[in-house]
């Protein structure tokens, strides 16, 4: 292995490597297995070579990583704003590692092996909390087919996930690059390897422990069409006969609660009153409770609205979607209200699509004390695993199951571990309907709901402080060539 890293064509090609593995992993349907294994490479290229081509090399895998969503991105954001998101991307997957190579070459402590996942952890809660993309694109949603190890995101968040991501690959590498002659070299590669061990551990306990109280059959239906002003009477007619037709049978298979997607149509001001009175009247002939989507253009202004209908055929709430997608829903206004309401004796949220992708929001309806969140969707289609992925993460960090429904995507129902119990394509007329028991227990918010990004954020204070510790303390010359801090400041960067 040495005998490759000292050999710039070695680094090469451990760089391309760890830029394809990136490449799997950042896709929108990404490998958990590669996402673990794709730091490796990368950080040993960077460790054996000197500080102008590790830069080289930190930056070509990480470009060749965030090009697997390049053609995602011109259809969702446009030609303008694609390479800006990109080089972003790319920059703060390089600082990362050119950060952690700085630490393990500054310092023989073995602290060290704790500056990669550490700066992962802060760099996640930092674009999670200042993109308008929210938590899209963190590398925890790589991991959501395995589960054991997503279960520490009820303690702590996606940063928790990262750190623990970020933990083998940075221990590894250490270990190639210092082998022995590091500080108790028990402690630096004995304590990540328990880490890892105990939150794979606990994962499995939590999962193993659950104890529904109760299950309640809940149904999903889409339909791949989007009507509006310009669709033809017949046309929107045969949608909406559709739907009447889904709830129908959803209700005779048992379903109690049936969720559609979002934006099923248009509706100007004259056409709320009627369509509303339709749904109800649906509702109240199949018995369940039911929650559609709709937009409402309306004199003043223009909503994205989820309706709740009870199995009486009132309406029991309307929740305007909080979070719009930069310039595809420019024309709408956001709301700003949680609902939640009782059905069946047990307290469920609503929310729409977008709205998942912050944690915030969902952490909220965590606080809330929500058994199941109901969530109307639209995607792009191509983005239906990792839609679904996200709100599945959203239910894990915050203690409930959802149930989403998504047009041009997939119908997806998770319980509050991020088990799937259905995920299905949605389809063209006469459309998709399935119905599945969903087990819910006591609602009661996790630690992370309660607490929030604590982790996250602490993450970020021990980065911060371990940067501004090695531009402030006296330089030395390390072995490699390389600008080396102390030891000791080397130890608090880590």
């Amino acid at each position: 292995m040495k005998q490759v890293l000292e050999h710039r064509t070695g680094r090469v090609a451990l760089a391309l490597a760890s830029g394809v593995l990136f490449y799997i992993s950042f896709g929108l349907t990404p490998s958990w297995a590669a996402a673990r294994c794709a730091p490796l490479p990368i950080l040993l290229a960077v460790l054996y070579a000197d500080r102008r081509e590790a830069v080289r090399l930190a930056w070509l895998a990480a470009a060749i990583g965030v090009s697997s969503n390049a053609t995602y991105y011109l259809t969702t954001t446009g030609p303008v704003a694609t390479p800006i998101i990109l080089a972003l991307e790319a920059a703060a997957w390089a600082f990362v590692l050119l950060r952690a190579r700085a630490v393990i070459l500054a310092s023989r402590s073995w602290l060290v092996v704790f500056a990669f996942p550490i700066l992962l952890a802060a760099v996640d809660t930092l674009v999670s909390t200042l993109s308008p993309h929210g938590t899209w694109g963190s590398i925890a949603y790589t991991q959501m087919d395995s589960l054991p190890i997503v279960q520490v995101a009820s303690l702590f968040g996606a940063p928790a996930i990262a750190f623990l991501l970020g933990l083998a690959p940075s221990a590894l590498a250490v270990a190639v690059y210092r082998g022995t002659r590091i500080d108790r070299p028990r402690l630096a590669y004995g304590l990540p390897a328990a880490t890892l061990v105990a939150a794979l551990a606990w994962g499995s306990w939590r999962i193993g422990a659950a104890d529904p109280t109760r299950t309640v059959d809940v149904g999903v239906a889409a339909i791949d069409r989007f009507t509006s002003a310009r669709t033809s009477a017949a046309r929107a007619d045969s949608v909406w006969r559709g739907y009447d037709s889904a709830v129908t049978l959803l209700a005779q298979e048992g379903a109690k609660i049936v969720v559609l997607p979002e934006k099923i149509s248009v509706l100007r001001d004259s056409e709320v009153a009627p369509r509303e009175q339709a749904l109800g009247a649906l509702a109240a002939r199949t018995g369940v409770s039911l929650v559609a989507g709709v937009q409402i253009d309306r004199v003043a202004r223009n909503e994205n609205v989820a309706w709740l209908f009870t199995p009486g055929g009132a309406l029991a709430g309307e929740y305007l979607k909080r979070r719009m997608v930069p310039h595809l829903e420019s024309d709408l206004t956001p709301g700003s209200a949680d609902l939640v309401r009782t059905i069946d004796g047990l307290p469920f949220g609503v929310a729409i699509c977008r709205d998942l992708i912050f944690a915030d929001i969902g952490r909220r309806y965590g606080r809330l004390g929500v058994s199941a969140l109901l969530v109307p969707a639209w995607d792009f289609y191509r983005d239906a695993w990792m839609a679904s992925a996200v709100a599945r993460l959203r239910g894990v960090e915050s203690g409930y199951a959802v149930v989403r429904a998504g047009r041009e995507s997939y119908l997806a129902v998770s319980d509050r571990y991020g088990r799937v119990l259905i995920r299905t394509r949605s389809t063209a007329l006469p459309g998709t309907a399935l119905v599945v028991p969903l087990p819910l227990e006591v609602a009661r918010p996790t630690l992370y709901a309660e607490t929030g990004d604590v982790f996250g954020w602490l993450s970020v204070l021990v980065a911060v402080l371990g940067l501004v510790a090695t531009r402030r303390r006296r330089v030395t010359t390390g072995p490699s060539g390389d600008s080396a801090v102390l030891p000791e400041v080397a130890a608090t960067a880590a």
